[in-house]
């Protein structure tokens, strides 16, 4: 069966605004105070942000889509462009809605005259050096161009300006909310548009919260009862480990920073074998490296999550740009057969039920299990609905027969690693060679529960054995889990949308979700009907699944964020099918159109009489 879809309830009120400049003019800023501020409303906020690798310099942007419904992406279009200087305005003015605002610096931009949208030249720069002697509050002087556009609540933008640059003292507080009030009053008298009010409107839903993707998994973590994390800094993976820096050790965890990636995963592997739950980010560079100690973390049978939040490669490539490019490396970047279990989360707010769904399936299966995610979720911000905390429930540790179901908000089980009986303790054999292949693990200093943990083909006790038939049936019994796995993935529900006898059919994964469906909405307000199938298990892949979704289908496309089509390789290795393939290569998220003009290309084929009269 589909996946129940919950009635599709069109926006009332929809906006997207982009603010565009240089790296180190305080586009970001400006950006994420407006979205703050927004997000303190009972609208809806979604963020994405892409910059430069550089630490000045270069195209930068932040673009903010706000509805009184959920936003799953950020958008195609956009109503409103603040833009700081030339290459900004080239790079961006073709995403300007007609009919929209245009806010540009005369003295820095040229603009062309002739398009068909609302101009305000507004000297921003100019206006920054007479309210506080110097350019570097011409952020929030755009800040308050917007405040006047969109009427916000000048005691909240207020507050934010008081809690990002409190610090700085009072002197840069008051300069800023100069700056702030001088672009209120110089929008006005501009005669720039008030297009919308969210002043006085009611306050954001308790049960909401606003963050991003990377705050996610350092909160997904935390709640599945992680306590130890060791990490590299490496773009666009550090906030997750800043933020668990953080917080870590108000629950009574450690986070250490190490010399380089090696050193993280093979500090995440000693504490996991000391009976921690751990946790380790990193990007595309960074896994490369890990991919020894991967394998270790496979032959000792030992639990551990890492999440790669992949960035554009390859190399050092584009470190702070998105991109789907790790999938293969991911499930085959190995030294010898090391099974692990690989998860995509699709939005800000799956990714934090992914991230304990990644801690359960680890120390259920004692494999490393591998979080998928991307700079587009790590670093976007979007509302969310906070848990039910009263519906987080701990598996006991002896409990080998609960069914653990997928977490969602109303329904949390935090699952605890097998540990051995009494009974077990008596002739301790850390691998024992089971029916599913799981063993339980001691902790150190169980009596009796002592083993020895090696990166040798060991016997079931642990100790050193290489002759061929132990070689076999070891390695059939890692690899008896992964049977184990595949049988209860199975038995999830599908995660499938539309009609199942729909005859063109889009598969997708990770952050491309909230894009996809999008563009299928789009599709179906023209008529053309689509199915849409986005596991967020990628591997071992849900077989069973994906060959129910493709049956009956005329036509299958396969999206992307990449060059070659990893995830569509193994579509067409697993099912013999000829998909259509959509891929994109640039640094830059899908949008809702580029999917949806994929999708009515392949309708132009399916029904060229019907189309034609779209």
């Amino acid at each position: 069966m589909a996946k129940q879809q919950k009635k599709r309830i069109k926006p009332t009120v929809d906006f997207t605004i982009r603010i565009a400049g240089e790296g180190g003019e305080g586009v970001i800023s400006c950006g994420e105070l407006f979205a703050k501020t927004i997000a303190r409303t009972s609208f809806h906020v979604f963020t994405f942000i892409t910059y430069p690798s550089e630490m000045r310099g270069g195209y930068s942007m932040i673009q903010i889509r706000f509805r009184d419904v959920t936003v799953y992406s950020m958008g195609s279009f956009v109503d409103c462009l603040v833009v700081f200087n030339q290459e900004a305005y080239d790079k961006s003015i073709e995403v300007l809605k007609a009919g929209g605002i245009l806010i540009y610096d005369p003295d820095k931009v040229n603009i062309d005259t002739a398009l068909p949208v609302q101009k305000f030249p507004v000297p921003i720069e100019h206006i920054s050096k007479d309210v506080i002697g110097k350019t570097l509050g011409k952020n929030v002087v755009a800040l308050g161009v917007l405040s006047h556009i969109y009427d916000l609540e000048r005691d909240q933008t207020k507050k934010l300006i008081l809690e990002r640059y409190g610090s700085k003292g009072e002197k840069v507080v008051e300069g800023n909310y100069a700056a702030l009030q001088a672009g209120t009053k110089e929008a006005d008298t501009a005669g720039i548009p008030q297009v919308f009010s969210l002043a006085g409107g009611k306050p954001a839903n308790a049960e909401y919260m606003f963050i991003s993707g990377n705050q996610a998994v350092a909160l997904g973590a935390i709640a599945a009862g992680c306590r130890f994390t060791a990490g590299y800094p490496l773009t666009p993976a550090t906030s997750i480990f800043e933020t668990l820096s953080k917080l870590l050790p108000l629950v009574g965890g450690k986070a250490i920073q190490m010399e380089d990636e090696i050193a993280a995963i093979s500090a995440i592997i000693g504490a996991s074998f000391g009976g921690e739950k751990v946790i380790t980010p990193t990007s595309g560079p960074g896994i490369q490296l890990m991919a020894e100690q991967l394998s270790l973390a496979s032959m000792l049978e030992l639990p551990i999550v890492v999440v790669d939040v992949q960035r554009g490669g390859p190399s050092t490539g584009l470190p702070t740009k998105t991109e789907q490019g790790d999938l293969k490396f991911a499930v085959y970047g190995s030294a010898g057969e090391s099974p692990r279990i690989i998860l995509a989360p699709t939005s800000v707010e799956d990714t934090f039920y992914q991230t304990i769904r990644a801690f359960n399936l680890a120390e259920k299966y004692q494999l490393p299990v591998i979080l998928l995610t991307d700079q587009s979720i790590g670093y976007r911000k979007a509302t969310v609905k906070m848990p039910d905390f009263d519906k987080i429930f701990r598996v006991d540790k002896f409990d080998r027969k609960k069914n653990i179901k997928i977490p969602q908000a109303d329904l949390i089980d935090i699952l605890q690693r097998q540990e051995p009986t009494d009974k077990e303790l008596a002739d301790y054999k850390r691998y024992r060679d089971t029916k599913n292949g799981i063993s339980p693990i001691s902790r150190p200093g169980t009596p009796g529960g002592q083993y020895v943990a090696t990166g040798l083909e060991h016997n079931e006790y642990g100790r050193t054995d290489q002759s061929p038939e132990n070689h076999l049936k070891m390695s059939k019994k890692r690899f008896r889990k992964l049977d184990t796995v595949s049988r209860a993935f199975e038995k999830n529900p599908m995660e499938t949308y539309g009609d199942p006898h729909d005859k063109i059919g889009i598969i997708g994964w990770g952050s491309t979700e909230g894009a996809i469906r999008e563009a299928r909405y789009l599709a179906e307000d023209k008529g053309i009907k689509v199915r849409h199938l986005h596991p967020s298990t990628i591997s071992p892949l849900p077989e069973r699944q994906i060959s129910n979704f493709l049956h009956r289908l005329d036509h299958l496309i396969v999206v992307e964020e990449n060059l070659t089509g990893q995830f569509a390789h193994f579509i067409k290795a697993k099912f013999g099918v000829k998909p259509i393939e959509v891929h994109k290569c640039e640094g830059t998220p899908f949008t809702p159109h580029e999917i949806y003009n994929a999708i009515m290309k392949v309708a132009r084929i399916a029904d060229e009489d019907t189309i034609t009269k779209l």
